[in-house]
């Protein structure tokens, strides 16, 4: 495992300096993101080295060697980039400005910086985010774009979007726990069970990631390369794979309100899903079945006994889940049947409807407006 001893460049002149401990699943991402350009007032050469979410204090030992071997040294950093209050996200930015940085800008929303103030940071080095939104103009002549996030997870939450490699700090958003198994920093399917587990415990609403799911696909040019603070770094295919998954994911009060530990509730639910397949199954035959146990979404919730599927939990977004997976690529007429289905025989039992979308009829009948 290199990683753990190298940086390893993610994007031109864009590392991740992180430490990867081989016995654990929950990791802290710093970044360190070299600027080389030219002063736009002197013209001659420059560099600013912004390191993005420092960290804790007990990565700082392989953090710092890390950051030294690509700039020469901590003290050579230009800035520090912090995305929200956590321990893990920035408790050794104090040590840093103190000692091994302290001309070092501290980046960072006015919300966040009421908390880490009491690090020990230095009032007049702090930059607020609130006041660049359209971007902060580097001496280098780039520019970096902050994007807020407000509660994922917390209300001062602020992602920071590289223009020129495309490489978006997202912070918790897209963070994970990762399987002791994978091998390197760079995410894949496997992924996608740590990330969900992970949002679910710690976002408050859906809500709040569907705002910063807009927020993202906003961003000019489009995001290549999503750097979180925990789990892996996604490229490439899988940046809208993981952002429409975290779009759709029910968490926090999502969760709690769905009822998922009353066990009756449950049982209405698998209920619905029974009335559901049956009403496939007129349609669809045994594709009803196949459907429903090959959609990942459902790998966590939902289990097969004698070849009965039975929800194990989340309820009403597994059946809005499962019942979409079956109807998708069905004419209207046979999605709309099947989704009626699941409407009714939820209000039948008084649960909240799934959330599903009745198809629209390609309707060419020729006829006008009644007069």
């Amino acid at each position: 495992m290199s990683e753990i001893i190298v940086p390893i460049e993610i994007a031109a002149g864009t590392y991740w300096v992180g430490k990867r401990d081989p016995h654990s699943i929950f990791h802290a991402n710093p970044y360190l993101r070299v600027f080389r350009g030219t002063d736009p007032q002197s013209g001659r050469p420059n560099q600013f080295n912004l390191l993005v979410d420092p960290g804790s204090r007990s990565d700082f030992a392989v953090v710092s060697t890390k950051v030294g071997s690509l700039i020469g040294g901590m003290q050579r950093l230009s800035a520090i980039f912090v995305n929200h209050q956590d321990p893990d996200v920035c408790s050794s930015a104090g040590l840093i400005s103190a000692k091994y940085a302290p001309n070092a800008s501290i980046v960072t929303s006015e919300a966040t910086w009421r908390l880490i103030a009491h690090y020990g940071l230095p009032r007049d080095k702090y930059v607020s985010t609130e006041k660049f939104k359209s971007g902060l103009r580097l001496p280098t002549g780039g520019v970096v774009i902050p994007v807020p996030t407000p509660f994922c997870h917390f209300r001062g939450a602020v992602m920071l979007f590289d223009p020129e490699t495309r490489v978006l700090f997202s912070g918790d958003l897209f963070g994970g726990l990762t399987d002791q198994n994978a091998e390197g920093i760079f995410a894949d399917a496997s992924d996608w069970r740590g990330m969900r587990a992970f949002h679910q415990m710690y976002m408050p609403t859906g809500r709040a990631l569907q705002l910063a799911a807009e927020a993202i696909r906003k961003l000019t040019p489009k995001v290549e390369v999503i750097a979180p603070q925990h789990g892996r770094v996604i490229r490439g295919e899988w940046v809208d794979f993981f952002l429409d998954k975290l779009e759709r994911l029910p968490v926090g009060l999502d969760v709690l309100e769905a009822g998922e530990d009353d066990p009756q509730v449950l049982q209405a639910w698998n209920d619905v899903l029974r009335r559901v397949l049956e009403t496939a199954r007129m349609y669809l035959g045994p594709h009803a079945e196949s459907r429903l146990a090959g959609n990942e979404d459902l790998e966590d919730v939902l289990r097969f006994d004698n070849g009965k599927p039975i929800l194990t939990a989340l309820g009403r977004w597994a059946v809005g889940v499962a019942v979409n997976g079956i109807a998708a690529g069905e004419p209207p007429n046979v999605a709309n049947a099947i989704k009626q289905e699941a409407l009714v025989a939820a209000d039948v039992l008084e649960l909240p409807p799934p959330d599903l979308h009745l198809e629209e009829y390609d309707t060419d009948d020729g006829g006008g407006p009644l007069v």
